[in-house]
């Protein structure tokens, strides 16, 4: 009997590790979602027709209890300004830092909607 010799895959390297708060994404979105569309069945029906998904997963969404995969999100976003503000949100990038014109009226739209108050004074 012939002894299998092969090469062996090292299990040395970098390991990648998911830093997102799976809780904290599912509740934001849902938050945006009743924020935007209210509780209402109307609001199924409406989520439902812009993205193709069914009652039961829509009903998920506005729960918390699951979030919404890349396609759905992406869809939502291009429907909704409070999901799409959630989602820059949630990924960092709507800092006042990486935004360069201070007198911009999208920066202030922005800041207005998340809430914050616009520092117009700042140089960059």
């Amino acid at each position: 009997m012939r002894v299998k010799m092969g090469t062996v895959v090292p299990k040395k390297g970098t390991t990648v590790h998911v830093t997102a708060d799976q809780a904290a994404y599912r509740k934001a979105i849902a938050a945006a979602l009743r924020a935007e569309l209210g509780q209402t069945h109307r609001a199924v029906k409406t989520a439902m027709r812009w993205t193709g998904a069914s009652e039961r997963t829509v009903k998920y969404w506005l729960s918390g209890e699951r979030g919404p995969s890349g396609e759905h999100l992406i869809v939502l976003a291009q429907h909704s300004d409070t999901v799409l503000l959630t989602i820059l949100a949630m990924a960092e990038r709507l800092a006042d830092r990486r935004h360069r014109c201070a007198g911009c009226p999208e920066r202030l739209l922005v800041l207005q909607n998340l809430g914050q108050k616009p520092n117009l004074s700042e140089d960059f």
